[in-house]
């Protein structure tokens, strides 16, 4: 990314995002990809009924709104999740600096190819893991990406709300309590609000790569009881 932040002031646009700000809108022309510099954000798909889901969260050094590349126009909603900074790069300078400087387009390429990699084991997670393992895999990717950014402290932080987290494992409400519960009471992490510990990394691995029965896992953890979570995860 240290070329993008090269390029001339004329070709960049930094600006301040505050929580909740809409990055671009579904529809919208591509005027700009954007460049996360400061902060979180989550991109989502949404249907004319208002159904949505999100497939994305942003990360510092992400690039977003290449999904406009297609046809001039966004086809996904991107919202900021947290207080941070952008850089709005001019999408009309990017094509006439591709055509002449191949090393930029690769690092397009690169990104387009990370965004991709990164859908399609969000798509894998979704269509073969149990909902406990959809947690557990998001949970080692999120904290893996921290890791390369030098950004990962003891408790993790989550910046997107329990509405969000659910909408992007695809679970419900009560599921997505069910699953942290689950691998807080198997002694995998602890759970405070959106603070999460690592307990025992290892054993969250060993759990996603072991096709073990979950459900007997829950009973036995359960006691066979009906579930009822205390979870104050918001």
């Amino acid at each position: 990314m240290e070329k993008l932040e090269r390029l001339p002031s004329q070709y960049v646009h930094k600006f301040k995002i505050k929580k909740g700000d809409p990055i671009f809108h579904c529809g919208d022309d591509i005027h700009s990809i954007y460049n996360m510099k400061i902060g979180f954000a989550k991109v989502e798909f949404t249907l004319p009924n208002g159904q949505h889901q999100i497939n994305q969260f942003v990360m510092p050094g992400d690039l977003i709104g290449l999904d406009g590349i297609a046809d001039g126009k966004h086809h996904l909603d991107a919202y900021a999740l947290s207080d941070g900074e952008m850089c709005g790069i001019s999408f009309s300078q990017i094509k006439n600096i591709m055509k002449t400087d191949p090393d930029f387009s690769v690092i397009i390429e690169r990104c387009m190819s990370e965004i991709l990699n990164r859908a399609q084991e969000h798509i894998f997670s979704l269509g073969t893991h149990s909902a406990e393992e959809k947690l557990a895999f998001f949970l080692i990717h999120y904290r893996n990406r921290l890791d390369k950014l030098n950004m990962r402290t003891d408790v993790l932080r989550l910046p997107m709300s329990r509405e969000d987290l659910k909408s992007y494992l695809g679970v419900t409400t009560e599921t997505l309590s069910r699953s942290f519960t689950y691998l807080e009471k198997s002694g995998y992490i602890n759970v405070k609000n959106r603070d999460i510990s690592f307990v025992d990394d290892a054993g969250l691995e060993k759990f996603l790569s072991t096709k073990e029965n979950i459900y007997q896992s829950c009973h036995q953890i359960y006691g066979g009881k009906k579930f009822n979570s205390n979870l104050t995860f918001r």
